[in-house]
């Protein structure tokens, strides 16, 4: 179960929430689907060196809200905004609104944000740098920005070997099939001379055993439920 899905896609609606958040009549679902889709690969496209970890699409009435989390927020922004500019020009056009706001936020761990490390990793890869020393460096720093497991893996003509393979490594614990645990997840790809390399990330945060870390997780407010104290629950106080 957990292995063959993102674990996002299990946990829904129980401690994790949507990328698009609207609702709207059904007939016109699948337009605002392919709409968000083009916003998101367009700004991931065009601004892939500063580290997007994920884009959120608010609709409210006639209001499109971009929330676009990012390492590097400046990238973004652009000489006096003028990339913001750039970026609200092309969803008016594609989506026919003239009330769009862009907001930029910056993800202060990225070392705990599967995306995040995923897209570091892709970076190196591109600059030919070693894959294992890469992916070694970036457990490293996982683990010690208080994460409790880190699994890498990544597929595809390693080191530019002739048949395409893939490669595992692993530290801590990710507890898959655990649907109170928060793990991030990401993916992205390195484009080389000999061809693409999958990376695929998984991160285990946290395990969340009350209900108001999962109310936190679920309002997207990680680094605050990342940042709380321990507060000494056992998994047979809270019966489970």
């Amino acid at each position: 179960m957990g292995q063959k899905v993102p674990p996002k896609a299990n946990r829904l609606g129980f401690i994790e929430s949507w990328d698009s958040q609207w609702f709207v009549d059904f007939r016109t679902t699948p337009e605002y689907v392919e709409q968000d889709q083009k916003i998101r690969q367009y700004i991931v496209d065009k601004y892939r060196h500063a580290i997007i970890s994920k884009i959120v699409v608010e609709r409210t009435g006639g209001l499109i809200i971009i929330n676009i989390y990012t390492v590097r927020p400046g990238i973004v922004i652009g000489k006096g905004g003028e990339n913001i500019n750039e970026i609200s020009g092309f969803i008016r056009r594609i989506t026919g609104s003239e009330n769009v706001s862009v907001r930029v936020t910056e993800v202060k761990q990225p070392a705990l944000d599967a995306q995040c490390v995923a897209e570091f990793i892709a970076l190196a890869l591109e600059k030919n740098m070693n894959y294992r020393r890469v992916i070694k460096n970036a457990i490293a720093r996982t683990m010690e920005s208080g994460a409790l497991g880190i699994k890498v893996r990544v597929s595809g003509r390693l080191a530019g070997v002739e048949i395409a393979r893939s490669e595992w490594f692993r530290e801590g614990r990710i507890p898959s099939n655990t649907f109170r645990a928060l793990i991030s997840y990401g993916f992205s790809e390195a484009i080389i001379k000999k061809g693409k390399i999958g990376v695929k990330v998984w991160i285990f945060l946290k395990e969340l055993l009350t209900k108001e870390e999962q109310e936190l997780a679920r309002s997207g407010k990680i680094e605050l439920l990342l940042t709380q104290e321990d507060k000494g629950y056992t998994v047979e106080e809270v019966g489970g």
